[in-house]
């Protein structure tokens, strides 16, 4: 494991400005790394023979092959140039993984998904305490984390997610993930969510929502806020909050068929005069019409957990330079099977900047629009965008650009908000269902470097 992360992790945990407890579990990342792959090896094999593939399955590949036989579909614009990259002879270089299945965006919260007592369903890496002031994230675990886990605190014992390892999940139980184990059936949740703002720690809005956990444990944030342009109004930031919903009932803006809708201002459900009908009142009757339809069935953790992406990165663009030249973008295609039928899902990059502030810690983004993949009937789907300058030298890349990761999240609200991945927060509006981090060993993505056109 040494080898592809958790070098990778110590050295970006280790950036300037960060505290001694930081760097210290950084160090110590790589020097347990063999002994939890030893321990650990398996682990997640056995429980779920259906789990992908680590890493290690990951392919650098450089074919010379015919370009015809290789060449892509026209995909929308995204930066691509058309120039003559394809007179070069030899194949294009690309690197092919299984994207890890998961149920864990961020290290706080703990999870993006929980049952029905508000507790988070982990599959993942759980923070754990190895010995006393070193605490490391533990690969290739199934766990339910109770949602009074007590958060990294600053000396006022106020919510400070500065050093995200400053503190370890209060681990309730493990969970069994082999055919047939009750836990496949748990249905998942979304975590509760709000205010936005007031008297807790983390600089950002509260998850789970305040009354339903002793602490703020959401980290998810630049400077407080995820979607500022769409999202809190002046009217929201104190009073709007969301409670869990099964995944399958989240609520879906202009969803008419249920019979309820929410406040814009509090997010709480009312009933609506909408139904139209012969004995109506011009102003309508109480409810809705049913004309929207979605699905019925709990979405499970078993169900949840046979997704099957890959993803395939190529090199292109190629610039010719007085010392051999670079490439100057990157094209990369998901090709997905056995995902939540007749969905959304929002693909998003990860920057170094989310591990590595420089000096703002950055949320995920979209990278290039539009960044939806819909499934079909069967779960299946297909995504293919170019983006230039993926990889830039980490040597260089002072603002912290490299796309360091990739996550693909499931959308219940059926809700696209232009480039922002999700207008309240990961485990609210968007839950991860694969990353390239789930495995716990990489927070690298692969080797490459390109340069801007």
């Amino acid at each position: 494991m040494s080898r592809f992360g958790f070098n990778s992790m110590a050295n970006l945990m280790g950036a300037n400005g960060v505290d001694d407890a930081t760097r210290k579990s950084g160090l110590e990342l790589d020097r347990v790394s063999d002994a939890v792959e030893r321990q650990m090896a398996g682990m997640f094999a056995l429980q779920n023979p259906a789990a992908p593939r680590t890493r290690s399955d990951v392919e650098i590949v450089n074919l010379s092959a015919p370009r015809a036989a290789l060449e892509p579909p026209p995909v929308a614009y995204g930066g691509l140039i058309n120039n003559t990259e394809n007179m070069r002879t030899e194949g294009p270089v690309f690197v092919h993984m299984r994207l890890g299945n998961t149920t864990q965006g961020p290290f706080w919260p703990p999870a993006a998904q929980v049952d029905e007592n508000g507790d988070f369903i982990l599959v993942g890496s759980v923070l754990t305490q190895i010995k006393p002031g070193v605490i490391v994230p533990v690969p290739h675990q199934a766990v339910i984390v109770s949602k009074d886990t007590v958060p990294p605190l600053n000396s006022e014992g106020k919510e400070d997610f500065s050093n995200l390892f400053g503190a370890s999940y209060n681990v309730i139980r493990h969970l069994d993930l082999n055919p047939g184990s009750p836990d496949l059936n748990i249905v998942l949740h979304s975590v509760s969510w709000g205010p936005f703002e007031g008297d807790w720690g983390g600089g950002g809005p509260r998850m789970p929502r305040l009354g339903d956990s002793r602490y703020n444990l959401n980290s998810f944030h630049t400077r407080g806020i995820t979607s500022p342009e769409i999202f809190p109004s002046a009217s929201q930031r104190k009073t709007y909050t969301r409670a869990s919903f099964p995944l399958h009932k989240v609520p879906i803006p202009g969803f008419q068929g249920d019979q309820i809708a929410y406040d814009v201002d509090t997010g709480q459900p009312y009933a609506p005069q909408l139904k139209n009908g012969a004995a109506c009142f011009p102003d309508g009757c109480p409810g809705e019409d049913v004309v929207n339809f979605r699905r019925e069935e709990s979405i499970t953790l078993g169900e949840w957990l046979k997704a099957e992406v890959w993803l395939t990165i190529t090199l292109t663009n190629f610039k010719k330079g007085a010392v051999g030249g670079a490439y100057t973008a990157a094209r990369f295609d998901v090709q997905a099977k056995h995902l939540l039928p007749n969905s959304i899902y929002a693909v998003m990059m990860i920057r170094a900047s989310q591990f590595k502030p420089s000096p703002l810690r950055k949320i995920p983004d979209t990278s290039v629009l539009p960044n939806i993949m819909v499934t079909d009937w069967q779960g299946s789907g297909r995504l293919s965008r170019i983006i230039p300058n993926p990889f830039p030298d980490p040597a260089t890349d002072d603002a912290s650009l490299r796309i360091v990761g990739i996550g693909i999240g499931f959308k219940p609200d059926f809700a696209v908000w232009g480039a922002y991945p999700f207008r309240l927060n990961p485990g609210a509006d968007i839950h991860a269902q694969v990353t390239s981090f789930a495995d716990g060993t990489s927070t690298e993505l692969t080797s490459f470097i390109t340069e801007p056109a």
